[in-house]
């Protein structure tokens, strides 16, 4: 059973741990599964002790001297608070920064802290519920960051690589939403549903209902969205419109019920699209194969089973080996 739990980590926030207590906490977050829980906590902790101050560089460097002054080591096992209150009490956020920078230099960096992370992995789909009620549906391979602090107080930004749809709550005092995107693009609303698709190579969004605003990088001439449009920014930065049928609209959230809707789609961007969602190389050598194209509604959860749903129709075999899927066509 662990040492570490919620009031371990309180009385560390609060600067009442030893150097072998310290030693523990880093040992603990190596997993990430414990370093989220620890940044769960360490917002908790803000919020019911706020003495977050952001310029920290001074405090945290006096702190990171405190650090470094050998002292007793107490039991790891003993929990108990000091009976007198640490003279370094009002550098307890930066305590933990301190730790964190120690342990992870080279992982951690600000970001981590800042922002929460929520991930979709390959071939799954993740649904989060955010503070201010919005919910977030985040597609295969994918991450959505939230500042742990300032969303739904100063402000509610959100960052985005992947894809993902999003239900924003409208709020009585009329607070943007307002998701950034890759290439460094925004989309800003007030109360709607629509769809980010940000990636290496473009960036989309499609609106369901309500209203957004769509700012391509460079903040060159935005543009209103209106339901049932599709806006993608090329790489000049510039925005094209389309307007979906409704087939269209239902086929771009097929993902959500792990189905790929193709509509006249080479197999060579079929072979992307598996990339994306799952993580897997699939080699076409054959260039009147990687052309052919496929149309049609498949549901699968793995790279295999998308590929083995659509062999037959369009006439390919599957290879197997240990780093990709080849396919090749039938004599």
């Amino acid at each position: 059973m662990s040492l570490i739990n919620k009031s371990f980590l309180f009385e560390h926030f609060a600067g009442r741990t030893s150097p072998l207590q310290k030693k523990l906490i880093e040992e603990w977050l190596q997993s990430e599964a414990a370093r989220e829980q620890f940044y769960s906590w360490l917002a908790e902790w803000e919020t019911t002790f706020p003495l977050y101050d952001p310029e920290l560089a001074a405090p945290l460097e006096r702190f990171s001297a405190y650090m470094r002054t050998p002292r007793e080591a107490a039991p790891a096992g003993d929990l108990k608070p000091a009976a007198r209150r640490s003279a370094f009490t009002g550098y307890r956020f930066a305590a933990v920064i301190a730790l964190l920078l120690a342990a992870f230099a080279g992982w951690l960096g600000r970001d981590h802290l800042v922002y929460a992370h929520y991930h979709a992995d390959f071939g799954k789909t993740n649904t989060i519920l955010l503070t201010d009620g919005s919910r977030v549906t985040l597609n295969a391979n994918s991450v959505l960051r939230v500042p742990r602090w300032t969303f739904g107080n100063s402000n509610r930004n959100v960052y985005l690589e992947g894809e993902a749809e999003f239900s924003v709550r409208h709020l009585p005092d009329h607070q943007l939403f307002e998701v950034h995107t890759m290439d460094n693009a925004l989309v800003t609303v007030l109360g709607t549903e629509f769809t980010v698709y940000t990636r290496e190579k473009h960036t989309n969004v499609v609106l369901n209902k309500g209203k957004v605003r769509l700012s391509p990088p460079a903040r060159g001439q935005s543009h209103t969205m209106v339901p049932g449009e599709r806006a993608t920014i090329d790489t000049g930065g510039k925005i094209k419109v389309e307007k979906l049928t409704a087939a269209q609209l239902e086929a771009g959230l097929a993902w959500k019920q792990h189905r790929f809707i193709f509509d006249n789609t080479p197999l060579s961007e079929v072979a992307e699209r598996i990339r994306e969602v799952f993580g897997v190389q699939v080699q076409i050598a054959d260039k009147n194969l990687a052309i052919r194209t496929a149309t049609g509604s498949f549901p699968a959860e793995s790279a295999e089973e998308l590929l083995t749903n659509m062999s037959v129709m369009y006439g390919f075999e599957i290879v197997k080996t240990k780093k990709q899927l080849q396919i090749i066509p039938i004599p």
